[in-house]
């Protein structure tokens, strides 16, 4: 690994913003970051405490998904956050177009950097990163918060794991060398932070978001809700809901689901 990589030592000092960051808990190894985030979150850690793993032995994507978190290769990561009901419905949404801009600083000019709704972050079509939110409202003792996860695949090898080798990529695999995890941390975070205090000053990021989304334009399926829908992505929501057109022409809106693109258009009604 490059010399300024991921280690115990890495503090709030070492970070270019002022809030998320500002508590560092690393660890070695651990379950998910995310179990440990919303735990130290409900005892009160102030917002923008971070956890970083070296590796995750039970780390988890959307709809219960093993997440791959092989050691010493990629960033394993969950914030505490404490946004009001409206900031916090475009979480999925800052925290998807932050990485897709840090990550144009890590790559040259003309790898496509993109994302697939809801919130998976891709370059050249491939998975690069994924995205998972969770929280608890205030409770009688507790505070209220939310906990963004993510995992960024830096310097994974995809070939060494078949289960994601055609569905997933790295910046190591599309850049061919080694690429400085704090360096990529930095990055994003400061991304994210910017978009986090525009949000919270009553800001929407929904429109540079959709320019970045890969899914609008094409007929889809969407699984939601244990139901299939099918129809032409023509937009977005202020929500980030998908809304698609289906073929008696009326549109209906989308919370995140799981979206396939269709081989062939189905015929839409004007």
């Amino acid at each position: 690994m490059a010399p300024s990589d991921l280690d115990m030592n890495i503090t709030s000092a070492h970070l270019p913003t002022a809030i998320l960051g500002c508590k560092v808990i690393y660890l070695p190894s651990t379950p998910s970051t995310m179990d440990v985030a919303k735990e130290v979150a409900g005892r009160g850690s102030p917002e923008g405490t971070l956890v970083l793993a070296e590796e995750q032995t039970g780390g988890r994507g959307r709809f219960k998904r093993e997440w791959v978190s092989p050691p010493g290769q990629n960033i394993y990561m969950s914030l505490v956050l404490r946004p009001t009901v409206d900031q916090g419905r475009q979480l999925g949404m800052m925290a998807s177009l932050a990485l897709a801009k840090a990550l144009r600083g890590h790559a040259p000019p003309g790898i496509s950097i993109s994302i697939k709704w809801p919130n998976d972050v891709r370059i050249n079509s491939k998975k690069i990163a994924g995205i998972l939110i969770e929280g608890s409202l205030p409770g009688r003792d507790t505070p209220g918060f939310s906990v963004l996860g993510m995992g960024i695949n830096v310097n994974l090898d995809p070939e060494e794991h078949p289960e994601i080798r055609d569905i997933a990529t790295s910046l190591r695999r599309e850049l061919g060398h080694d690429v400085s995890r704090l360096e990529v941390l930095k990055t994003f975070l400061q991304e994210l932070e910017t978009a986090y205090l525009f949000v919270k000053s009553g800001g929407s990021v929904r429109e540079e978001w959709a320019e970045h989304l890969d899914t609008l334009g094409h007929h889809v399926r969407v699984a939601w809700a244990s139901q299939t829908f099918e129809g032409f992505a023509e937009g977005v929501d202020e929500d980030g809901s998908l809304l698609l057109r289906q073929a008696d022409g009326s549109t209906r809106a989308l919370p995140a689901g799981e979206v396939t693109l269709r081989a062939q258009p189905p015929m839409v009604t004007p």
